[in-house]
């Protein structure tokens, strides 16, 4: 796997991990706090409506005083006087109170009178069958001679329940003893309810603790009813939920259930909330990782690759002139100028090597032509001036004239003295005269500014080699019959033209192939002083090879300008 797969898995797998970091992080603080709240709300539902009830027990309250203590009601729970009734109660007494039911008690625990409203004024008739159990002496329900403050609460009733508020009756003076109780009650019917949920604009129900097959959501909720938890929030459902709580009847005894529902608004604003931030998040960090892998391919990975094929071409193409491209100021910049560097140190290591080889050409060719020639030449004249002149002798003669011309022929190949001694253009030509006479490949040559001029001994040495293995592939390779060399010098710029009409080939493919020796030595002969080539063959058309180096003239006496010479 390259760099950039392997850094996009990392930026993937580094999205996917904080996406998920980041939702398992919304989940269990948003999530939590929505929850806690939604409960707080339904809390504060069942509270609010715990309270209007507690209005409810306040305003029976306030008017079992005001009926309790006026002398008129103390002496008829002592006298029985019909006429007290006649005059103070009726159904629209009732009403007006918005009372049920109110009924004197005498201390024994006999039913005096009881008024129900819109019913008849007859205790046995309409009188609550649970309130009529709990009227008996000693119930805590009826006040005694030390009460005298009213109590209320819950009895449990077959309409329902039934809120009751129960006062001594004293005289308005307060004083005693207590004549009786006077029981005043309100139902908690289907009524009452609607016109507390109309405040509370909650739906409200209310159901006994005791019942036997409570609604699961009831169920719940009793279980989770504690003392330390008066109210429980139970969800019924995706999109609705309740507040639980217990009311207690007259004694103190759970009673009734009360269920406050709300829909789950609360709930649907988390889970909006959590889509948009998780959209949000997923879309912020795939922005991040996107921007993250585009920076790092164009700044990092593109410019390495780029780096990486420009080493290779340099590598394939041997120009070590070439240099890798630099841009930016960064640790990639510093990369590009160290393999900068390399490249230079290498060219001039080349340069060097060059040179030495030349410098030992040099001086190979002068020990065969000066030390080895001379000895050669000594041995054939001592064989000439022999007296002897048997076959042997004569033998003899050929060997050495034959070793004689192989050692000036290695010398000459390795380096002809009159490059250094006469310059680029002599060498040139004694070089074709040689060539055509060897191959017999005829070198149709022409130049313009050679002839007059000399140039450093490292471009007249790299373009006579250039020339001298141009014409070496032409005499091994084309098949040619003939080929033309043109030189020119003008504006400080030295080019040569090898031209043939041979068999041709595809240079890109005989670059890549090690075995092309020539072809890679040529180029980097001219890239080591500063020049360019140029290779253009075509299978079947012959190749033209030009060469440009940087070259700048030393004046010489010379006879003219322009020369062209055909070798035959």
């Amino acid at each position: 796997m390259n760099l950039r797969w392997t850094i996009l898995g990392v930026i993937l797998l580094t999205f996917v991990g904080l996406v998920l970091i980041l939702s398992i992080s919304l989940q269990s603080i948003l999530v939590p706090h929505f929850r806690d709240e939604e409960n707080r709300s339904a809390v504060l539902n069942v509270q609010r409506v715990l309270g209007l009830l507690e209005n409810e027990r306040v305003t029976l309250t306030d008017a079992v005083h005001t009926w309790s203590s006026r002398d008129e009601s103390y002496d008829y729970i002592r006298t029985g006087s019909s006429d007290y009734i006649q005059r103070n109660l009726s159904d629209s007494v009732l009403l007006g109170l918005n009372i049920d039911l109110m009924a004197f008690i005498s201390l024994e625990g006999g039913i005096v009178h009881a008024q129900i409203a819109g019913g008849q004024a007859d205790s046995e008739i309409d009188f609550p069958a649970g309130l009529r159990e709990q009227i008996k002496p000693g119930d805590a329900l009826l006040r005694t001679s030390d009460d005298r403050e009213p109590r209320s609460g819950l009895i449990a009733t077959n309409r329902g329940p039934l809120l009751v508020v129960s006062a001594p009756l004293l005289k308005s003076s307060g004083e005693g003893p207590t004549g009786g109780t006077l029981i005043i009650g309100r139902y908690l019917d289907a009524h009452q309810l609607n016109r507390i949920s109309t405040i509370v604009r909650l739906p409200l129900t209310i159901l006994p603790y005791s019942q036997a097959n409570l609604p699961p959501e009831f169920a719940d909720a009793k279980l989770a009813i504690t003392a330390e938890n008066p109210i429980a929030a139970v969800s019924t459902s995706e999109t609705q939920m309740a507040g639980y709580a217990l009311l207690n009847d007259f004694y103190g005894s759970p009673a009734y259930i009360l269920q406050v529902e709300q829909g789950r608004t609360l709930y649907r604003n988390s889970q909006l909330v959590l889509l948009y931030l998780t959209t949000a998040i997923v879309m912020g960090a795939l922005l991040f990782s996107v921007m993250t892998f585009l920076a790092l391919d164009r700044l990092v990975l593109a410019r390495i690759r780029k780096l990486g094929k420009e080493v290779t071409q340099i590598g394939a193409g041997g120009d070590l002139s070439a240099r890798v491209t630099v841009d930016r100021r960064d640790e990639l910049t510093l990369v590009s100028n160290q393999i900068n560097g390399m490249l230079a140190n290498l060219q001039a290591l080349s340069n060097r090597l060059v040179e030495i080889q030349e410098a030992e050409r040099r001086k190979i060719a002068l020990e065969l032509h000066d030390e080895i020639g001379q000895l050669l030449t000594g041995l054939k004249l001592q064989l000439d001036t022999s007296t002897e002149n048997g076959a042997a002798q004569k033998k003899a003669r050929d060997l050495a004239d034959d070793l004689i011309q192989k050692v000036r022929n290695l010398s000459l190949d390795l380096r002809p003295t009159m490059l250094d001694d006469l310059g680029l253009l002599p060498a040139l030509l004694w070089h074709f005269d040689r060539f055509t006479s060897l191959t017999g490949v005829k070198v149709n040559f022409s130049q313009n500014g050679l002839a007059d001029s000399r140039f450093s001994p490292e471009i007249e040495t790299t373009t006579y080699r250039v020339i001298q293995e141009a014409l070496t592939n032409v005499a091994r390779h084309s098949g040619a019959g003939d080929a033309s060399v043109r030189a020119l010098h003008r504006d400080g710029v030295l080019s040569i033209q090898v031209e043939d009409r041979g068999g041709g080939f595809v240079a890109e493919t005989e670059f890549t192939n090690n075995r092309t020796r020539g072809l890679r030595g040529m180029r980097e002969r001219v890239a080591l002083v500063g020049g360019s080539i140029t290779i253009d063959s075509v299978p079947g058309w012959g190749t033209s090879i030009l060469v440009e180096l940087p070259a700048m003239a030393q004046p010489v006496e010379g006879s003219g300008n322009d020369h062209s010479v055909t070798g035959g």
